[in-house]
């Protein structure tokens, strides 16, 4: 073993052992954080690989970090396939939005192309990586992952699709489903009220989380610039989950720390990372 991936294997141990709260293993997080805390690659990890592919989550994997943020949109024919814009157009050769193409069209249009334009300078080219389905990912990651499943699109059968997938793939268990749609949560709710779910909130105020409480969320989500510490404490005092997104900056990192959230996501999770072994490993 080189001494680089000895000190992978040990960074990667040690968050682990952090993170496991959210994984359901047994170790305290330092006391000033809440538990659990969540380190969510946002897209995989998207600052190094095309957003929304298997070499981003397997990225995210090998930065030790354990939950990704994936966005799933339903195909012409029913298949659920990880995108994230409204329409394919600025990302892939392909034109218009998922739901006007083949699941087996989509799976072969190239966003490597667009992520090397989009980020020069990185360790190596994407060029040719195409976009993935839903179940692509959870059989290929299968219980080494968590996974948060945006439902980005409003298509009503979305959550149903994707529901129906990951129990199929056997790792229901391991997906929260989230969204900016109320009514798409609801809808998964209606099919299982197990699963837990992510309102993701623009304009956040006090109201809203009352309202995540009242219809059976576990977890809310808040833009960075709109988080502050009186959200924080609400959505604790109702049992609620709380986590920042939009993280753009160490500063944004460090505010959602400070504020008590249960996590984030973000492009760079490494950044995070860093931050939390410090903590760990910082003298009392």
């Amino acid at each position: 073993m080189t001494r680089s991936s000895a000190r992978a294997g040990s960074r990667a141990f040690l968050l682990a052992c952090w993170v496991c709260a959210a994984a359901g293993a047994a170790a305290q997080p330092p006391a000033a954080l809440p538990r659990p805390f969540h380190v969510i690659a946002h897209r995989g990890a998207s600052a190094q690989a095309p957003e929304n592919t298997l070499p981003a989550f397997a990225r995210a994997l090998a930065l030790g970090v354990v939950e990704v943020e994936l966005d799933a949109q339903l195909s012409r024919d029913g298949v659920p396939v990880l995108f994230h814009d409204a329409t394919l157009d600025a990302k892939t050769p392909l034109r218009g939005p998922v739901r006007d193409h083949l699941a087996g069209d989509l799976v072969r249009a190239d966003i490597g192309s667009w992520f090397d334009r989009t980020h020069p300078g990185g360790d190596r080219r994407w060029a040719g990586t195409p976009l993935t389905t839903l179940r692509e990912a959870l059989e290929t990651f299968g219980a080494r992952l968590r996974y948060h499943v945006e439902l980005k699109d409003e298509v009503e059968a979305t959550p149903a699709r994707v529901i129906e997938i990951a129990r199929e793939t056997g790792q229901l268990e391991r997906v929260m489903l989230t969204s900016f749609s109320r009514a798409q949560l609801e809808r998964a709710r209606r099919i299982d009220p197990r699963i837990p779910l992510c309102w993701l909130l623009e304009g956040a105020h006090a109201g809203q989380i009352d309202q995540a409480r009242e219809a059976g969320f576990a977890m809310v989500g808040v833009r960075i610039d709109e988080l502050s510490e009186a959200l924080v404490r609400h959505a604790h005092a109702r049992g609620l989950q709380i986590r920042a997104f939009g993280i753009e900056s160490d500063a944004d990192i460090e505010r959602a720390v400070a504020l008590g959230s249960n996590g984030m996501t973000l492009d760079w999770p490494e950044r995070l990372v860093s931050r939390l072994l410090e903590r760990m490993l910082a003298p009392n």
